[in-house]
C-alpha cells in the first residue's frame, strides 16, 4: 500500500506543473491526496516493524521529528528551486524524491516478507 501511495504521490507531483487547465488540477490534486493518505500510516507501520521493541518510542519520535523537519525545510527548498530553476523545478524534484522514497519502502517491504518467510521455514 505504501509503494502504491508513493507512486500516486510521485505521479501527482510530476503532473501538477504540466496540467493544461484548472480542470486538470482537481484530479491531479486527488492523486496527491490519496497518495499521501496511503503513505502516511504505512510508513509509521514500517518504521515500527523495523525498530527494536525496546526502542520503538524513540524511533517513532525520530520519525515524527524528521517529518516535521521536512515540512519546514521543504517549502524553503521549493521556493529556492522555484526562484533559481523555474516554476516546474520544485515539483519535479519532489516527484524524484518521492519516487526514491517509494523504492526504499519497496525494499523494506521485501525485507519484511523475506524475514517472515524465513521464520515460517524455520518453524
Amino acid at each position: 500500500v505504501a509503494v502504491v501511495g508513493f507512486g500516486l504521490t510521485a505521479a501527482g507531483l510530476a503532473l501538477l506543473p504540466v496540467a493544461p487547465s484548472y480542470g486538470w488540477l482537481f484530479p491531479v490534486m486527488g492523486l496527491l491526496a490519496v497518495g499521501s493518505a496511503l503513505v502516511t500510516p504505512c510508513l509509521s507501520a514500517l518504521v515500527s516493524l523495523h525498530a527494536p521493541s525496546e526502542r520503538q518510542g524513540a524511533v517513532l519520535g525520530a520519525y515524527q521529528a524528521s517529518g516535521s523537519l521536512g515540512r519546514i525545510v521543504g517549502p524553503a527548498l521549493g521556493g529556492l528551486l522555484f526562484t533559481r530553476l523555474g516554476p516546474t523545478a520544485p515539483y519535479g524534484t519532489g516527484a524524484v524524491l518521492v519516487a526514491l522514497g517509494g523504492l526504499l519502502a519497496l525494499s523494506l517491504v521485501t525485507q519484511v516478507r523475506m524475514s517472515g518467510a524465513g521464520a515460517e521455514q524455520s518453524s
